[in-house]
Order: C-alpha cells, then structure tokens, then sequence
C-alpha cells in the first residue's frame, strides 16, 4: 500500500457529512503515489448506488463525477467504477493488512447494502461469507437510538459515547443502582 485517506480528513467533517465526495483523499493518494487518475486500471466504491437491485459496476456519469470531481484530475473521467459489496469492502480492509493467514472476520455497523451485520472466514483465498443479518436486525441502529437517548445526537455524534467510555468508572455503580429493589427504591454506593 503506498497511501490512503479519509476525505474527512480533509473536509474536516465527520464521516464526510452530506457528500459522497472521495476526490480530494483520491487526488492525495494519487500524488503520493506519484501517478493520474488515467493511469488506474480500476476503482471501486464500498456500496451498491442500485440497492436493492445487485450491482457490479457502476456506469452513473453523474455519480462518478459527484464521486472523483473531474477537476482535480486534469477533467479525466472513469467511464465505470467496480462496485463491492459494503460488508465485504469492510472486511477486506480489515482481513487483508491484519498479517493473520486465516481469521474469522465481523463486521457490525448501522447498514450497508441493507446488511447490519456480516461473519466470513478470511483465509490466503480471500474471505467467504458464512452470514448476514438484514438491517432490520441492525445492532447498530440499536446503539445509535440509545446514544441519541442519552442526548449524545443523531447518527453523525453517536460516537462520543464510544469516545467517553474509556473515561467511564467501572466501580461507581453497582448492580442495585440499575435494578429496582423491592419497594421501587435503589441504592448508591
């Protein structure tokens, strides 16, 4: 691998909010790699524009020109992007750099592609899908309605409960303080 970005990296707006936009981390990649945009074989993009309908490519001038804007690649335009499943992209980067020859992988997030939640078996083959769960069985979506429950936000700032665990004391509450005594009345410690 000789480089790789987040465009929130330099949008400096978590998860890239309200754009499908890779250009700029793609332009970085690119230069650090010291080649053109007309110089790559192939791209591919993490979800399925077409879903539920399965897709393989993507042809959408338009998308892929909202995707790598024409601009910053000297006006060169893909005429088609290779589509890999969400799921699959995620386990991928996951499996691949991990320097394990075979491993379980799991992928758990809020939806993509419909999918909520993915098992495969990574081996030097590649991985193999044991199991899905449709994005109705979302845990995902769980853990974002509690977060936004607790008054942390919608999807984008879910995270902060994530990021304020770690700051958590596990010795504050016993297990009195989350379940009612008899009499409805709780003790702290």
């Amino acid at each position: 691998m000789v480089a790789f970005a987040g465009e929130e990296r330099f949008s400096r707006r978590k998860h890239h909010k309200d754009s499908r936009s890779c250009a700029v981390a793609a332009a970085y990649c690119l230069s650090e790699a010291g080649i053109t945009l007309a110089d790559v074989d192939d791209i591919a993009i993490a979800f399925n524009p077409a879903w539920p309908t399965p897709s393989n490519i993507c042809m959408d001038a338009e998308l892929i020109a909202e995707l790598l804007a024409p601009a910053l690649f000297g006006h060169h335009r893909p005429r088609q992007v290779t589509v890999v499943e969400h799921h699959l992209a995620h386990a991928a980067s996951a499996f691949h750099p991990s320097g394990f020859d075979e491993a379980a992988v799991l992928v758990v997030d809020g939806s993509g592609d419909g999918v909520s939640a993915t098992l495969a078996h990574g081996t030097a083959d590649g991985l193999k899908v044991l199991r899905q769960f449709p994005f109705s069985q979302s845990l995902g979506w769980f853990y974002e309605t509690v977060a936004e429950h607790l008054g942390l936000g919608n999807w984008t700032s879910s995270g902060k409960l994530m990021g304020l665990a770690g700051y958590g004391n596990p010795d504050r509450y016993t297990l009195a303080v989350l379940t009612a005594r008899a009499g409805g009345s709780s003790r702290r410690s």
